[in-house]
């Protein structure tokens, strides 16, 4: 039985392999192939080093992974974080075929969207208000947050929640001390333990929006040659809420390891997901979120502004990952990690002639013609009044067209994360030292593939910008944990962190340049154990974070220049950057409670900071946040969360009750717009936007979940309710009541909603004899059961506001096999 689920899975995987080539091109999957083919040489090569204990591996002995996972992990009543966990048995429960963002939708502080409307596609979170650009994002803890722009592109890694064995949701700075310094919090993702896990699942559901998911996944479990296999594969498909926002998605997961006698694991990871997506970065405006274009509220509502048929994404990330693990003693662990991303693919994006970019923004040139009645009336230079320009002996000028751009990325990272764990003090103290080196080099270009009137001679595939980036960066790290009693343990963390941004090769502009950021940031905290139900915690922390590339620098816009005071690029001077990092003094308390048949934590938190980068809500054009600094902030607020179970016997003892509550006051102390300098180096300054609440931060945040769970029955209702959220800086023109009294104005929030969503399921193997069939799952989840319509993010456009709708009720049935 084992063989023939290997074999159906190696099935599965050239499939897979295939659509990636159509994809992706072949250079990705030779080289997953070779990644593939040297990790069974090396576990090969293992098998024969000589070993402490030549038995026959046993789970019992099996130790060094539990470097992989605890080494920086939070744990109750021991580490001074707040923090929170997702186990397995409520992932299988919960989860159908919605991104992490969507899925974690319900945590504690965390806010999601998806610009699809529904749960696939692009989506996003916020923690406390933050961004994931601004959240340390980790897979196996390895980081996930784009080097250059910090953002997370789950797309790519499309159904990983389906691989998760663990979700830890760090609230703070945290202990993570890889990538770039957690602002909001962080969130490590870490994939099935396939040496301890042995299963076989198929699954197919189908739903509203025409969505589909088949999924295939297999885990050997530890085997007698010390030898483990995961693998799953999974095709997901929708045609999205929104109009053309469908998503096409294939994701893969491959994992083979190997014990080296009792004291030693190797591991190799390879996964991805080749995407191509219908974009839908851009929403409504009031007229169509009010009903009134058409007089059909449920229709104007799904409309998408990127209505060309090809304005699509696509991409493909792989990821490879290599782990070796050693317990070097008895008190000693070694962990050696090592990671390559390579990213290859690209938007086309059409930019109507409405849109207002003219020719010399793609690097062509204006030509003419003898009438007026060839080409669209708007691609011809007019006069101030109104006529067409017409000049003797030449004739009407053509100033611009639609056009279609293809927007290139190629990208390499590759990383090494070592880190070695010291018990000792009779295993009073752990601690953990480690390192960071990471490269990161990229490629961006953009070409136009297609116009309606392009001046003669217009090469296929006409290039207008193309640069490279790059980052490097280097880390130390120690963290030392310390039970000082049975009662009292305290944290110490320091980290010292090296970025250096540069920009290389412009072809079009004469911009070569490097930045580099040095940061030292300190974390202590104590947690102090009251009684077995009672305990409270206190940290302090410091984090500082670099800007993004983009922020410096964008490269892709013909008339930017690099983001200082003062440029001189042909004597190579760059100096006085106009965005700063942002630093953040971070200060934490909470105490908790739990018994058998409840837990609790209150915690309050007050994050200080200067030069925070924040968003000023307009998006760039390709529908990124285009960001600055505030001189100074704060986000001041205090989360509840509980679990009850009131019950012990008797019938409703499957019930238990959950929720959790964030209030919070998110504002500017200091904070004037720069909009850039003078020739003469002069700052120049914008809106003042002191007082008023950030963008995006909602007061409060809140859901209450009933569970009922058995044997075989599985059921909840949640409500969740979200506040107003601002969609700029402005707070809806606090400062300038007057410009909400005239004709035409749309005030700049998203109303504050409450929605209901539900979902059951039942093992129907437990009716029959489990020789076969470890499970016959029905599950069926409703979502915003009672229909309401409401917006869950948005931006500002030249004043006017926009606005991303969430999906209307829907459906979504699916049936599992577990083997």
């Amino acid at each position: 039985m084992g063989s023939e689920k290997i074999e159906a899975f190696l099935f599965y995987y050239f499939d897979l392999k295939n659509k990636i080539s159509e994809q992706a091109g072949i250079l990705n999957y030779f080289s997953s192939l070779v990644f593939i083919a040297t990790a069974i040489l090396l576990m090969q090569i293992a098998s024969l080093l000589p070993a402490q204990n030549a038995d026959p591996p046993d789970s019992t002995d099996y130790k060094t992974e539990t470097i992989d996972i605890d080494a920086l992990k939070s744990f109750e009543r021991f580490t001074p974080v707040t923090f929170e966990n997702i186990e397995r048995d409520a992932i299988e429960q919960k989860f159908t075929m919605q991104d992490l963002p969507e899925f974690l939708n319900g945590a504690v502080s965390i806010n999601s969207y998806s610009e699809s409307g529904s749960s696939v596609g692009y989506s996003y979170l916020t923690l406390r208000g933050f961004d994931q650009r601004r959240i340390s994002i980790l897979i196996n803890g390895i980081p996930q947050n784009d080097p250059e722009d910090h953002q997370v592109y789950w797309v790519d890694v499309s159904d990983i929640t389906a691989s998760a064995d663990n979700i830890q949701i760090q609230r703070g700075i945290g202990t993570s001390l890889y990538g770039s310094s957690s602002i909001g919090g962080v969130i490590n993702v870490q994939t099935i333990d396939y040496f301890k896990r042995k299963f076989m699942n198929i699954s197919g559901g189908y739903g509203s929006f025409n969505s589909k998911r088949f999924s295939a996944e297999y885990s050997s479990g530890l085997m007698k040659n010390g030898y483990a296999v995961y693998g799953k594969y999974t095709r997901i498909k929708t045609n999205g809420y929104r109009d053309l926002s469908w998503s096409d998605h294939w994701s893969f997961f491959l994992s083979a390891g190997k014990i080296i006698g009792k004291n030693s694991v190797l591991k190799f990871n390879i996964y991805g997901s080749p995407i191509k997506n219908h974009l839908a970065y851009l929403g409504i405006d009031k007229a169509y979120l009010d009903g009134k274009v058409t007089g059909d509220i449920y229709a104007d509502r799904k409309y998408n502004y990127l209505t060309y048929p090809d304005e699509t994404d696509n991409y493909f990330q792989p990821h490879y990952e290599a782990v070796f693990n050693q317990q070097l003693s008895k008190n000693i662990f070694l962990s050696n990690t090592f990671s390559y991303i390579r990213g290859q693919g690209y938007f086309n994006t059409f930019f109507p002639v409405y849109y207002g970019y003219d020719f010399d923004y793609f690097r062509l040139n204006p030509f003419y013609v003898s009438d007026t009645t060839t080409f669209n009336p708007a691609y011809y230079r007019r006069n101030e009044d109104g006529t067409f320009f017409y000049e003797k002996g030449k004739g009407y000028e053509i100033v611009r067209s639609d056009i279609v751009s293809k927007l290139t990325v190629n990208n390499n990272s590759y990383g090494w994360f070592p880190k070695l764990q010291i018990s000792h003090s009779k295993n009073k103290g752990n601690l953990v030292i480690g390192g960071e080196l990471r490269f990161h080099n990229s490629e961006h270009f953009g070409e136009v593939i297609f116009g309606e009137a392009l001046p003669q001679g217009t090469q296929p595939n006409h290039q207008y910008y193309f640069y490279n980036g790059g980052k490097r960066t280097y880390s130390v790290f120690a963290n030392e944990l310390y039970e000082f009693t049975g009662k009292l343990t305290a944290m110490l963390g320091l980290q010292y962190v090296y970025h250096r941004y540069n920009i290389s090769n412009d072809k079009f502009k004469p911009y070569d340049f490097s930045l580099s950021y040095n940061f030292f940031t300190p974390r202590a905290g104590v947690n102090y154990n009251f009684s077995e139900k009672f305990n409270a915690y206190l940290n302090f922390s410091i984090a500082r974070r670099e800007p993004r590339h983009k922020d410096i620098y964008d490269g892709e816009n013909p008339y930017s220049k690099p983001n200082f005071r003062y440029v001189d690029a042909e004597n190579g001077i760059y100096d006085d950057p106009l965005v700063n990092p942002e630093t953040m003094m971070d200060y934490e308390a909470g105490v908790s409670f739990k018994s058998h048949l409840a837990d609790a934590g209150l915690n309050f938190y007050l994050m200080d900071f200067k030069d925070e980068l924040v968003s000023n809500g307009q998006l760039d054009n390709v529908g990124q946040p285009i960001v600055g600094n505030a001189g100074r902030s704060k986000h001041i607020g205090i989360e509840f969360d509980f679990s009850v179970r009131p019950f012990e016997n008797g019938y409703f003892k499957n019930f238990s009750l959950t929720g959790n509550l964030t209030l919070s006051d998110n504002y500017f102390t200091d904070y004037r717009e720069v909009v850039g300098a003078d020739s003469s180096g002069n700052v120049i300054y914008g809106n003042d936007y002191s007082g008023n609440q950030i963008l995006l931060s909602p007061n409060a945040i809140g859901n209450l979940n009933l569970n009922y769970t058995d044997e075989s029955f599985n059921a909840f209702v949640s409500l969740r309710h979200v506040s107003k959220q601002y969609l700029d800086n402005s707070e809806n023109e606090r400062k300038n009541p007057d410009a909400r009294n005239q004709s035409g104005y749309a005030d700049k929030y998203i109303d504050p909603y409450t929605v209901i969503d539900a979902g059951l399921s039942y093992n129907f193997a437990n009716l029959f004899n489990k020789k076969y069939f470890r499970k016959i799952e029905l599950r069926v989840n409703a979502d915003n059961i009672f229909d309401a319509l409401y917006e869950t993010s948005g931006s500002i456009s030249f004043g006017t506001p926009y606005w991303i709708p969430a999906a209307t009720r829907n459906l979504y049935a699916e049936i599992i096999l577990g083997f």
